[in-house]
Formats: structure tokens, C-alpha cells, sequence
């Protein structure tokens, strides 16, 4: 009787277990977003990459468009007979192994710009809406940024070292319109170890870069550190893929006194400052 009850539980469980997997196939479709990005020809991408951000400013991952300039982006939904409004933001990149600063949807600042305020779209009915011709909006420079010691010597050079590198953009004014860490991805991707060197991807325009070695701390959260932005020297002019702009970061180390011993009384050691 037991064994019973159990291989009738075990049914019911499986059954239940087709109806919900049946019912939740069968209320996502996949609906697709297409057009196609007018391209210059005269310039070099390395891609260029569409996006579908909606209301609450998440995004639909990116689609890589043809040779020719065509995309399809995805999007499940539960409904194609439904209708929905996005942004759609068309981006060219020189190169992929860039870390992209200042990227789709934007900060809210910059929307209030027509470039980063993304081309308005309604999306359904039907499985395919058809958006036609599309302008590049952004188009990204390359930026080649070294960090090093008061000696010109390459300062980070292993990836424990750049996990906690932290990069702020601001525009020309002055305004913050970037803030963010390092993944281990970004870090193996785009570090160059042994130089010290990472590859940003900025749009075109003119920006200044800061970057704190130490981290940031979580919003709410005190530390025991101070955290200190470093100013990269000069502003970046981003002009486009044939102009690359290379920038160097230096910074000193401080030389930390021990307690003096007995058997080395005027021993000084010298430590890299994070701060």
C-alpha cells in the first residue's frame, strides 16, 4: 500500500511537472526587432552593436548587425498581440577588446542629449516589427591608459591588482557620467599586464578620466580608508577609429618607515600607496 501511495505521488508530481513546463512554453514567444544601421563607410569598426532598453532602463542583450548593416534583436514576451515602447541605440566600436565607458541606456544626464537619448520605438504586434533605416548614434574612440610608478615603470601587473580599479568619466563639464569597477572579464580581456595598460572605449567628444586604485566602497557602507580619485593629466579628445588616444597615469609610492630592530636599524621598506 505504501509503494502505492508513492508511485502515485511520483505520478502526480511528473504530471504537474509536464503541465507547467507545457504551460510556460507555450506563453513565451520570441519576438523579433529588425532594421538597419546606416554605416560610413569610410571608417573602420571593429562591430556595431543595437540595443532595445525599455521603461525600467534594463537591456535586451545587444545584436550584432551584418556586414551590410541588418540586425534582429530578440525579445520575449508572453503576448504578441501586445505593444510595447522602447529605446532602441544603435553603437559603433574601433575595437573588441575595449572596456566601454559611458554606454547604453546612459546616465540621465547625457539622455537630456539627442546623441545619447536613443530613437523611440513601439514594438508589436505580431512576431516581427520592422524599424527601417537607423542612424549610428555612437560612435566610440579607442583609449590606451597605463598606469605607472613614479619611475615610468609599470605599476599594476597582476590582475589582484586591478580588481579593485575603480574608473569615473566626466564630460566637459565637469558632470559625472560614469562610475565603475573592474569585472575579471573586463581584466582579462582588455589588461595588459605586463605594461600595465588598459583598453577603454570612450564615444566621441571630449572627457576627463579619474581612476581610483583602492575601490569604492559600497553605498551605506563606511571604511577605514579615505578613497582617492586620481586625475588623469590631460582631458581626452575622442576623435574617431584612425585617431587612437594614449594617456599615462603616474603615480609615487610611499616609503614606509618599520620599527626600527636590532639587527637593522635603519632598514625602510618601500610599499605601493593605493589610496
Amino acid at each position: 500500500m505504501l509503494k502505492l501511495r508513492k508511485y502515485a505521488l511520483c505520478l502526480l508530481l511528473f504530471t504537474l511537472l509536464i503541465s507547467f513546463a507545457s504551460g510556460s512554453s507555450a506563453q513565451v514567444h520570441t519576438r523579433l526587432v529588425c532594421g538597419k544601421v546606416v554605416l560610413n563607410p569610410t571608417l573602420a569598426f571593429a562591430r556595431t552593436v543595437v540595443m532595445l532598453s525599455f521603461g525600467n532602463e534594463s537591456l535586451l542583450p545587444g545584436a550584432v548587425t551584418e556586414e551590410d548593416g541588418t540586425f534582429c534583436v530578440e525579445d520575449h514576451v508572453n503576448d504578441l498581440a501586445d505593444k510595447t515602447a522602447a529605446r532602441l541605440y544603435a553603437s559603433s566600436f574601433c575595437r573588441l577588446d575595449d572596456v566601454t565607458l559611458v554606454e547604453a541606456p546612459f546616465w540621465p544626464y547625457l539622455r537630456r542629449r539627442n546623441m545619447y537619448s536613443g530613437e523611440n520605438v513601439v514594438i508589436g504586434p505580431g512576431a516581427r516589427t520592422t524599424v527601417g533605416n537607423v542612424d549610428v548614434q555612437i560612435i566610440y574612440g579607442h583609449v590606451t591608459l597605463r598606469i605607472l610608478d613614479e619611475r615610468l615603470s609599470p605599476l599594476l601587473k597582476g590582475a589582484s591588482e586591478w580588481s579593485p580599479v575603480w574608473l569615473r568619466v566626466r564630460d566637459e563639464k565637469g558632470v559625472v557620467v560614469h562610475e565603475a569597477g573592474l569585472s575579471m572579464t573586463d581584466i582579462e580581456r582588455s589588461v595588459d599586464l605586463k605594461n600595465s595598460l588598459i583598453n577603454l572605449a570612450l564615444p566621441q567628444g571630449m572627457w576627463s578620466l579619474e581612476v581610483s586604485l583602492a575601490g569604492v566602497p559600497p553605498r551605506g557602507e563606511s571604511i577605514g580608508r579615505r578613497v582617492s580619485w586620481r586625475q588623469v593629466p590631460r582631458k581626452l579628445r575622442i576623435e574617431s577609429c584612425q585617431k587612437p588616444t594614449e594617456v599615462n597615469l603616474s603615480v609615487r609610492r610611499k616609503l614606509r618607515s618599520p620599527k626600527p630592530t636590532s639587527d637593522s636599524p635603519c632598514l625602510h621598506q618601500t610599499g605601493r600607496n593605493f589610496q
